[in-house]
C-alpha cells in the first residue's frame, strides 16, 4: 500500500492529483513542545465512543478542537489542535467528561533511552570486520543459528531517527516504502539538524541511533529486509500519535517484526491499543525496557503484545542503567554493541536499545523458519529458549526448559533470561513451542482477539 492512502480523507481529497512526495510533504509538522514537558504544546488525542454514534465535528465545535488527521485502522482517534490558550489538562478533563469520547489523551513525548544525553561509546572506523567478532555474537549463538536460517523473507521495521540510507552495511538490504514522519517525506534519513531542539544543550545526540540500532538487526539476520521508518528527531524525541501512525504504516507495508528502540514512562491506552492491533495482524513488537535503572514500567515494552527486552553485561548480568521489573520479557547484549553509524562508518555503543534489536533480529529468523507460526507463538519461542539468569550463559537450552518450566516465578531483572538463538530457531523448525514465564502475548493478541492464557 502506498503512503498517503491512508492519512485520512480530507488529506486524499486534497492531494487526489498529486505525487506521492507532493502528498507526505504536506503532512502537518508536530507542534513544539515545552522544555521540559511531557506533551506537544497544542495537541490531543481522542477516541469516540462507537455506541453514542457521535461525530468528530460535533466534539470539534463543542470544545472548540480542530481535527489535524486520524488513524485509518482505528478511523474512530483523532488528532486534534487545541484552541488557542487552552490549558491542555482542562482540556483533556473536559473530553474525558463527555459521554461521546472513549479515551482522551495529551500527545505525550517518547525518546530514544539513549538520548538523556549518553552518546556512543567509542568511534570504530570503517572496518566492519569487528562485528561479527564482538563477544555478544557469541554470547547469544548467533553464529550456529544463522546455519539454521538468516532471516530471508521477512521484513523488519526499525521505527526510530532514520537510517543512513546509503551506509555500505544496508546495501541491497533496505525495503521499499520508507518513510519519514519528522519531516513529512520518503526519505527517512538519519541525519542532524544542527539545533538544540529538545533544550538539555547538547546538539543532535541520538543522531546515529536508528542507524546503529538497525545495523544490529542487520547483523542477526543478514537476509531480512529493513524497513526504516523515521519517528524521533536528531535529538531523540518523538510523540505518540507519530508512533501510533508509524506502526500503522509498518503494518499497512508488510513489515511482520517492529522494533522500538524508544519509549516513555507515561502510560498511553491509544499507543497500548496500536500495539495490539500490530499484533492482531501478525506483527510482533519488539521495544527497549530503558535505560533508567528503574522497576518503574517504560512504554510500549510494557503492554501486553509486546516484548520487553532489557540488557545485559558480557557475564551476563543486568547492565547497571538497564530498566526491570515483572514486565520484563527477556534479555540480550547492550554493552559495547558494534554496529553501523554514520557517516559510513561503525560504532560502540551501549543502552536497551542495542538489546531489543538483537531481539527482532531472532525474530525474524524465527519467522523465517518457521513461517506458519502466530505472534504469540514466536514470543513464546523467544522466552522459552532463553537462558534463566540462574542458568548463566552457555547452559544447557534443554537443562533451562524443563527446569523454567517448574517453575511460575518470572525473574524481575531478566524475565525469561538471556536469548539463545540458535535454540530458538531449532525449535521453530521443530514446531514444538516451549513454555514461556515471561511472554505477555497472550490470547488478546491474536488475529480474532479472543482471550486465553499465555502459551
Amino acid at each position: 500500500m502506498q503512503p498517503g492512502h491512508w492519512l485520512g480523507r480530507p488529506l486524499i481529497a486534497m492531494i487526489a492529483a498529486m505525487s506521492i512526495t507532493a502528498t507526505l510533504g504536506a503532512l502537518p509538522v508536530p507542534a513544539a513542545a515545552d522544555p521540559g514537558s511531557k506533551q506537544r504544546i497544542d495537541q490531543v488525542i481522542v477516541t469516540l465512543n462507537q455506541p453514542s454514534g457521535a461525530s468528530i465535528e460535533a466534539i470539534n465545535t463543542h470544545h472548540g478542537t480542530r481535527t489535524i488527521t486520524w488513524l485509518a485502522t482505528d478511523p474512530t482517534t483523532y488528532l486534534l489542535q487545541a484552541p488557542s490558550g487552552t490549558a491542555l489538562q482542562h482540556l483533556r478533563a473536559r473530553l474525558t467528561a463527555d459521554s461521546r469520547v472513549h479515551v482522551a489523551e495529551l500527545n505525550f513525548l517518547g525518546r530514544a533511552p539513549e538520548a538523556h544525553p549518553r552518546g556512543i561509546d567509542a568511534w570504530g572506523g570503517t572496518d566492519p570486520s569487528p562485528g561479527p567478532l564482538q563477544p555478544a555474537v557469541g554470547t547469544i549463538r548467533l553464529d550456529p543459528a544463522l546455519a539454521l536460517s538468516r532471516g530471508a523473507g521477512i521484513t523488519v521495521a526499525i521505527l526510530d531517527t532514520g537510517l543512513q540510507l546509503d551506509h555500505p552495511a544496508f546495501e541491497g538490504a533496505l525495503a521499499p516504502g520508507g518513510y519519514d514522519f519528522i519531516d513529512g517525506d520518503n526519505w527517512p534519513e538519519d541525519s542532524a539538524n544542527g539545533l538544540d531542539d529538545d533544550g538539555d544543550g547538547v546538539i543532535d545526540e541520538a543522531l546515529g541511533h536508528g542507524t546503529h540500532v538497525a545495523g544490529i538487526v542487520r547483523l542477526v539476520a543478514p537476509d531480512a529486509r529493513i524497513l526504516p521508518i523515521r519517528v524521533l528527531d536528531s535529538d531523540g524525541i518523538g510523540d505518540v500519535f507519530t508512533l501510533v501512525q508509524a506502526i500503522e504504516y509498518a503494518t499497512l507495508q508488510g513489515a511482520t517484526v517492529i522494533n522500538l528502540s524508544l519509549g516513555t514512562d507515561v502510560p498511553s491506552e491509544i499507543l497500548s491499543e496500536a500495539v495490539r492491533r500490530a499484533s492482531r495482524a501478525g506483527v510482533l513488537v519488539v521495544a527497549s525496557a530503558g535505560n533508567d535503572a528503574t522497576g518503574a514500567p517504560q512504554f510500549p515494552a510494557a503492554y501486553h503484545c509486546a516484548i520487553a527486552v532489557t540488557s545485559v553485561d558480557a557475564a551476563g548480568n543486568r547492565s547497571s542503567f538497564a530498566n526491570y521489573g515483572p514486565w520484563i520479557s527477556v534479555a540480550a547484549p547492550g554493552e559495547r554493541i558494534f554496529s553501523a553509524f554514520p557517516t559510513s562508518g561503525y560504532a560502540w555503543w551501549s543502552g536497551t536499545s542495542m538489546a531489543a534489536p538483537f531481539v527482532a533480529g531472532q525474530a525474524a529468523l524465527i519467522r523465517s523458519a518457521g513461517p506458519g507460526l502466530e505472534v504469540r507463538e514466536v514470543g513464546a519461542i523467544i522466552g522459552g529458549t532463553a537462558h534463566g539468569p540462574h542458568h548463566g550463559i552457555g547452559g544447557s537450552p534443554v537443562d533451562d526448559l524443563a527446569t523454567d518450566s517448574a517453575s511460575s516465578m518470572v525473574d524481575t531483572e531478566l524475565g525469561d533470561g538471556l536469548i539463545d538463538l540458535t535454540a530458538s530457531v531449532e525449535a521453530a523448525l521443530s514446531g514444538i513451542i516451549p513454555p514461556s514465564r515471561a511472554n505477555r502475548i497472550d490470547g488478546t493478541c491474536t488475529s480474532d482477539g479472543s482471550s486465553g492464557p499465555s502459551l
